[in-house]
């Protein structure tokens, strides 16, 4: 099942059984004013989610307005999202609206929120809440229809144990949670997505190549994908450049794609012990996330003391 609305939007495809159960309750979501969180590791396609809600629902006519909290100082975000009055600070020579005013009768869309401060966390729940908020430097009292939808590859429920993020926003944000799984959760998406980016390719004009060989395609449905869609999608564009016509050979793809987990054990005398294939596919898993510990953890679908424990245990460094 593949999917495409809105200005831009591109397909959502759900061949597996984890989308074909999560895309339902977006639908149903889009025609809500509920506040959405969107969790999901790096490049799962939370963005093409959030872009979904709001063109697939009631509010499609409305602005889609996106903040990427990590790109924004922290001392000009209160303005940018808030707004401010004339002579509320140096150079504000004119009144301003902020995002969250522009956003009025559709979507307001917070990309990482985990990385907002804690004080801008407590003024973006009381806008969140009673939609409601002043400019910077203002006293008058701006109501706003506004639907919040919030992204983070952070897991916001051990963020709030630790400290690093308020409950109460999170409770108000997680009214309907939506939790985007891994590309190697949803293997059966592998190779239509990969069809997909190819046409794109060839739409662009980048190729003329047709299809896949069926070794490449193997390798594809192989590979960890540690970061997810936007890896395929930048694997797929590669291979593309590198063959003008025809079908992909398994040659275009990087080298990281090829040797699978499997061939790290290749060759040996005896056959590999649990041990082995675990030790093998750690190290494997920590190459391919450049060390991320994170990360790392969570393709193996364990916690990050776990995964240094192991580390400890066979003398990973």
């Amino acid at each position: 099942m593949s999917a495409a609305t809105g200005e831009g939007l591109e397909g959502v495809v759900a061949r597996s059984r984890a989308m074909r159960e999560l895309l339902p309750l977006v639908e149903r979501l889009a025609e809500t004013r509920s506040p959405v969180l969107v969790e999901g590791e790096s490049g799962t396609g939370k963005d093409l989610i959030a872009h979904w809600l709001h063109y697939s629902g009631s509010r499609r006519t409305g602005p889609f307005i996106k903040v990427h909290c990590p790109s924004i100082p922290g001392e000009l975000l209160e303005s940018e999202l808030f707004g401010h009055e004339r002579g509320a600070f140096t150079d504000a020579r004119q009144a301003k609206a902020g995002k969250i005013e522009m956003a009025a009768g559709g979507t307001l869309y917070f990309d990482q929120i985990h990385d907002l401060s804690p004080a801008m966390q407590g003024k973006l729940l009381r806008v969140v809440e009673e939609r409601r908020f002043e400019r910077v430097g203002g006293t008058r009292t701006i109501d706003v229809d506004v639907r919040f939808v919030a992204s983070s590859s952070v897991d916001l429920t051990e963020a709030v144990r630790n400290g690093r993020f308020r409950e109460d926003l999170f409770h108000r944000l997680n009214v309907v949670p939506l939790r985007l799984p891994p590309l190697r959760n949803r293997r059966e998406d592998i190779s239509p997505l990969a069809e997909l980016f190819l046409g794109r390719e060839r739409d662009r004009g980048s190729t003329k190549a047709s299809h896949f060989a069926a070794e490449t395609a193997d390798l594809l449905r192989g590979y960890l994908w540690p970061g997810n869609v936007r890896e395929l999608r930048a694997v797929v564009e590669r291979a593309a450049l590198l063959t003008p016509s025809g079908e992909v050979a398994p040659a275009a793809l990087p080298a990281h794609v090829l040797e699978q987990p499997a061939t790290l054990w290749a060759g040996r005398d005896r056959r590999p012990t649990l041990k082995d294939v675990e030790l093998a596919y750690i190290r494997y898993v920590l190459e391919a996330v450049k060390g991320n510990q994170t990360r790392a953890a969570g393709v193996l679908g364990i916690s990050r003391k776990a995964l240094w424990e192991k580390r400890r245990r066979y003398g990973i460094g």
